[in-house]
């Protein structure tokens, strides 16, 4: 089983720290932010969750997986979407964006069986 570098470790304690603090600003909101941004409380409790994740991600390499994937996930999914419905978009760009989607849906994908074998994704 991979271990986690003190680099490793130091970078997910940075990440998952700033996750849980953008989660905890965005969902109990600060002064007119209700206003402005009508979904805040779901929006944080998302942040919170990932950085939760990536907090735990310094136990177990399995858990670095899965943070890996579901945000590599996540990013697939909004660029292609971006990719789709974005009509203002030259088509160029449009390309662009959608095959950075899809190489990131790949690389997902092919992480799964990782995260099942206790590997480390990013390697």
């Amino acid at each position: 089983m991979a271990r986690l570098s003190i680099m490793d470790r130091i970078g997910l304690i940075l990440a998952g720290s700033a996750l849980v603090t953008v989660g905890w600003v965005t969902r109990e909101g600060v002064a007119d932010i209700a206003a402005r941004m009508p979904w805040h409380h779901e929006i944080g409790t998302t942040f919170l969750a990932i950085g939760v994740l990536t907090l735990l991600a310094n136990v177990s390499v399995r858990a670095k997986s899965l943070v890996i994937i579901i945000i590599t996930g996540g990013w697939a999914a909004a660029a292609i979407w971006a990719a789709i419905t974005m009509d203002d978009l030259a088509i160029l760009q449009r390309g662009l964006i959608g095959l950075t989607g899809a190489l990131a849906a790949i690389f997902a994908l092919t992480s799964i069986p990782k995260l099942v074998a206790g590997a480390d994704a990013a390697d």
